[in-house]
C-alpha cells in the first residue's frame, strides 16, 4: 500500500472525529512517510510499520497507544556552551576599575584602624604608671585612662566586625566572579 492510499483509507477510517482532528492527523502521518523517505524507505515499508489504516485510526479514537513507528525517541538535548566572552570582560573591567580599588581602600582603612588601636593601647600603658605622679590631676589621669580603656574596647569590637564582614563580602564577592565568569549573564 503506497502512501496516497494508506492516508486516504485513513481519513475515511477516522470519519467520527473533527475535520479539524483528521487534518492534524492526516499532516502528522503525511510527516511520517517524509522523514521516511528521506531516510530512504519505500512507502510500502513504511505503511507497514504504521499497521493498518483501520487500527491506526482506532489507536486515535479510542487515545490507546500508537505504534512504536510514530513515537519519536527523545533526542539527548545538547547543552550549548553559552558564549562568556562579555561576562569575561565585564568582570576583568569591573574588577579592575571598580571592586579592586574599592577592596584596597577597605583593606587599608581596617589596618589603619588596627595601628590606631595599637596606638591607643600604648597612649594607655605609658598613662598607667604615669597617673600616681601626676598630683593633682589624677582624678583627670584617671578618667583619662578609663576613656582610654573604653575607646580601646569599642574599636576592638567595631574591628572584629569590620574584619569579619569584609571577609564574608570578599567571599561571595570572590564566588559571584566565578559564576559569571563561567556562566555568563
Amino acid at each position: 500500500m503506497n502512501r496516497q492510499e494508506y492516508l486516504s483509507e485513513l481519513e475515511s477510517s477516522l470519519g467520527s472525529m473533527s475535520y479539524k482532528d483528521v487534518k492534524e492527523i492526516l499532516g502528522e502521518i503525511s510527516g511520517y512517510f517524509d522523514e521516511g523517505i528521506e531516510a530512504g524507505k519505500t512507502e510500502e515499508e513504511l505503511a507497514v510499520k504504521l499497521g493498518t489504516p483501520e487500527s491506526l485510526a482506532k489507536a486515535y479514537i479510542e487515545g490507546t497507544a500508537l505504534p512504536p513507528a510514530l513515537i519519536k525517541k527523545a533526542e539527548p538535548k545538547k547543552e550549548e556552551k553559552k558564549d562568556t566572552t562579555g561576562a569575561a570582560l565585564f568582570v576583568i573591567f569591573f574588577n579592575l576599575l571598580i571592586a579592586i580599588p574599592l577592596w584596597l581602600t577597605i583593606l587599608c582603612v581596617i589596618f589603619g584602624v588596627v595601628l590606631a588601636e595599637a596606638g591607643i593601647i600604648a597612649g594607655l600603658v605609658t598613662l598607667i604608671p604615669v597617673i600616681s605622679g601626676m598630683g593633682n590631676f589624677i582624678l583627670p589621669g584617671i578618667f583619662l585612662a578609663l576613656t582610654l580603656l573604653f575607646v580601646i574596647i569599642l574599636v576592638a569590637v567595631v574591628l572584629y566586625f569590620g574584619i569579619k564582614y569584609f571577609s564574608i563580602g570578599t567571599k561571595s564577592y570572590i564566588k559571584w566572579n566565578k559564576k559569571l565568569w563561567n556562566e555568563g549573564f
